[in-house]
């Protein structure tokens, strides 16, 4: 991901727009990038997964059945 956009973003969301917590590790949250993604993670159950464009990545969250 390139540079400058993870700047951005993380400018964005450096504080969890649910609960306002600023921190990083520790329990408090995650912050992960990757070659093409940007993920903020809050201790309050806040997740995002961005593009590098900022565009909201949708995650499919499977239930499980039991037969």
């Amino acid at each position: 991901m390139n540079a400058i956009a993870v700047l951005k973003l993380m400018a964005k969301y450096s504080d969890c727009p649910d609960c306002g917590n600023g921190l990083i590790g520790n329990g408090e949250g995650k912050l992960i990038v990757e070659d093409d993604t940007f993920t903020r993670e809050c201790k309050c159950g806040f997740k995002i997964t961005l593009d590098e464009n900022g565009n909201e990545i949708k995650t499919l969250k499977l239930k499980r059945r039991y037969i």
